[in-house]
Formats: C-alpha cells, structure tokens, sequence
C-alpha cells in the first residue's frame, strides 16, 4: 500500500471523485485489468477504435506502480545497447529497439493529442559518462541510435558540465526527445480519455480469478463478474494469482525516490532550468529532475536496516555534494517504487494465452514503454499485429526465481556500488 501523504504524486495529483465499483455481471468486448499506464493506454485505444472496454482496477487510477516512479521519459534500455538486444532476441529485437527509440516522442505526441495537463516537458534527457571507460561505451551506444534514425548528440565534458550543472563528468548523450512529467496526473489523464470515449471505469475491483464460460473469458471479482472476447492483464508485478506464469518470470526490485522542498531559483541556477533529466552511468544509479515547482527529484536503491530517516539523510546528502548545493536541500517527499525487471533485463516480456495477453517487466522505463506496449496490445486486439516483446519463454521463471533469490541482498549492494563507482571514476 502507497503511503500517499509522502508521495509527491499523488499530494499534487488534486482530488478526483472515485469511479464506484463493479456490481453484478457485464459483458463488454474486452476487459482490461489495472488501470494503470500500460492498461489505461490500452482501453483508450481500443475505445477510441469503437470497441466496448470495461476497465478494471483494484484500487485507485494509478494506486500500483505508476504513482511511484520519478517521472523520466527516457527512449533507451537500462541495460543493453540496440546491438546487444537484437543478437540476444533476433527479429523482435528490431521492432523492440525501432519501438523503445521512439518510445519517449511516443508519449509527448498522445498528451499533445489527448490534451493530458500533466506538467509535461519533453526539454530531453542525458546519460552522463562517470568514467573514461563510461564514455566510450555511451559513444557506441549513441552511434547505434543514431544510425537508427534517433536524434542523439554528444557532448563533450564541458558542455556537459554547462548543461546540467554537475562537475566531474567525462561527457554525455543527451536525447531532445525525452523528458519529464506527472506520472499520476498522466495516468489519470489516460483514464479520463479511455472514459470519453465509452469505457466503463469500475475501481475498487480487484479481479480474484479469470475463468472461461463458453466461448467467453471471465473476469471475476468480489461484486461481480465481468465476460469478454480477450482479457487483457495490465498489472505486472501485481499479476500473481492471475498469471502466475508472468510473475515468476520478474524480479522485484525496490527504489526510494525523494523530492526536495522548493529551491529559490537563486540557488540553482547552475542545474537545470529546461526541464531536462539525468540519469548517468554509475552502477549505483544518480538521477535528478527539477520540477515545476523547483523541486529536485532523484532516487536510490533501497538498503537494508536503512531506516526511511536514515535514507533521507543520505539521499538529501548526496544531492547537496553532487549537485554543488551551497545547503543541504531539506527533503518533503520520500515514497518507495517498486520496478518490475525481467531475467534477460529485456523490456517486456509478453504472455499470449488464447484470449487472455499480458505483458509486463518494462526494466525501469515504465512510462515510456508501458504507453508504446499498452497501444500495441489493443493493436494486438485489433489487426492480430504481434507486440514488439519477446515471448515468455522456458526457463525465464527458473532464471528469475534465482535472481529474486539473490535480489535479497540487493539492498546490501549500496556502499559496495558506491566503492566500485568510486574506483572506475578514477580512470
């Protein structure tokens, strides 16, 4: 359960009256279960085509992960180049790439369309190079996008430096197409155009089980079931007792994400102004955002013992050294994430099972590529066009159960990662 009060999103997200609650049995052409990024997106689509949705949710519109992330656009892997991920996967590999590339234009192009107000700023996003080792590896890595058609430029260390405001970088990438926004004010906006155009939003629906009657599936709740041609499952990490195959093929893996209380401009007029982001290199991920409101917005992997006090302390302390602050910046918000990451760390991984197709695992680009993967499903649904995901595939469940096993001591990995980032930045 998000602990809302701490949680920037969905203090500044605004009251909204809920949807009411399924009550007795429906039929529609497709259901489709959370109501998050990926399933809102869907049900837009496919009512918007015409077609009859019902949408549900067991909560609130955003209440799993899509209120939890920091609100990067980011059109690149988190791990793997567009080279690397076309050998391991051969030719859904292009169409993952061709489709992660121009993921972030993707959503910036629907809030255009759909008119979302979600503070949304495509102003781009950066990759900076820790390391001499780093930034040869981001030159290849920007060359691949680039002969695919991506606009990428590089950056050299000074205008790197310039441009966001942190000292110490060997250079960057930056790509103009990526940015910043709301996430729950965007998936609410998903939701409210899904409704627009016909569907039927039930919330505080939990589906307990899916089953089939005939020629139908059924979605079963407490208050009420719902029967359709295709059941769409847009809940990832969430999916347990209804694709219990998906779920044990991804790793959890849990992120504080913290936002500071407004700066004066004054004060940060060396970081950025734009509404650009940042992500760099380092094994121990820095990122950082302002916001509207002149918030600074980063994250951290979770550490164990660590209690949410001592994880402000220390995240509040490294901002105020990497971003040169003349204060430590006092934090207001602190909330946890949780990122669904496949075995392979692919972006998706798709199950397909007569009527019933899920996808989930988008490896830490979750805005991005759950809205490019929620409209390829209703496309799925509508021409019979395959996703560009790779299949669920043998072994992917024995390989994540190994690696949630191990994720156990993830949290113990920070000062470690600190250390090894420490180390590489010296050559």
């Amino acid at each position: 359960m998000i602990e809302r009060s701490s949680n920037l999103w969905w203090a500044s997200a605004g009251h909204r009256q809920p949807c009411p609650s399924l009550s007795g049995d429906v039929h529609a052409d497709v259901v489709v279960i959370g109501a998050g990024i990926m399933g809102s997106t869907a049900a837009q689509s496919l009512a918007a085509a015409g077609v009859d949705v019902v949408l549900l949710e067991a909560g609130e519109i955003g209440s799993g992960a899509s209120s939890t992330p920091g609100g990067f656009i980011v059109p690149h892997f988190s791990v793997g180049s567009p080279d690397e991920v076309i050998s391991r996967i051969g030719s859904v590999g292009e169409r993952l790439v061709e489709a992660t590339g121009r993921s972030a234009a993707y959503v910036f192009d629907k809030i255009r369309a759909l008119g979302i107000d979600c503070d949304a700023r495509q102003d781009g996003w950066y990759q900076p190079a820790h390391s001499a080792a780093a930034l040869s590896r981001i030159r290849q890595v920007a060359e691949q996008w680039r002969r695919r058609g991506c606009d990428v430029r590089l950056l050299d260390a000074a205008e790197t430096e310039k441009r966001t405001g942190v000292a110490g970088y060997h250079g960057s990438w930056f790509a103009p197409t990526g940015g910043t926004l709301h996430p729950l004010r965007y998936t609410r906006g998903l939701a409210s155009a899904a409704m627009a155009s016909g569907c039927r939003l039930f919330e505080g629906t939990p589906v307990v089980d899916i089953g089939r009657k005939g020629t139908n599936y059924i979605a079963r709740s407490p208050g009420g079931t719902v029967s359709a041609n295709t059941i769409l499952v847009c809940t990832n990490g969430l999916s347990t007792g209804l694709i219990p195959s998906m779920t044990r093929s991804i790793v959890p893996l849990s992120v504080w994400q913290c936002a500071t209380a407004p700066i004066p401009p004054d004060r940060r007029r060396h970081l950025f102004q734009g509404g650009e982001a940042l992500s760099d290199t380092r094994e121990h991920l820095f990122t950082y955002r302002v916001d509207h409101a002149g918030r600074i917005i980063t994250g951290a992997l979770d550490a164990f013992g660590v209690s949410p006090a001592c994880q402000t302390r220390s995240m509040a302390k490294r901002l105020q050294k990497t971003l040169q602050l003349a204060e430590r910046p006092e934090i207001e918000f602190l909330w946890m994430g949780r990122s669904s990451v496949s075995a392979p760390r692919y972006p998706a991984t798709l199950v397909v099972d007569g009527g019933i197709i899920s996808a989930t695992a988008c490896n830490a680009r979750g805005i991005a590529l759950s809205t490019v993967i929620g409209d390829s499903l209703a496309r799925y649904v509508l021409q019979g066009e395959m996703p560009p995901v790779p299949l669920l595939q043998p072994g992917a469940s024995r390989s994540a159960g190994m690696q949630r096993r191990l994720s156990r001591f993830y949290p113990l990995m920070g000062p470690l990662l600190d250390w090894i980032d420490s180390r590489r930045a010296a050559f």
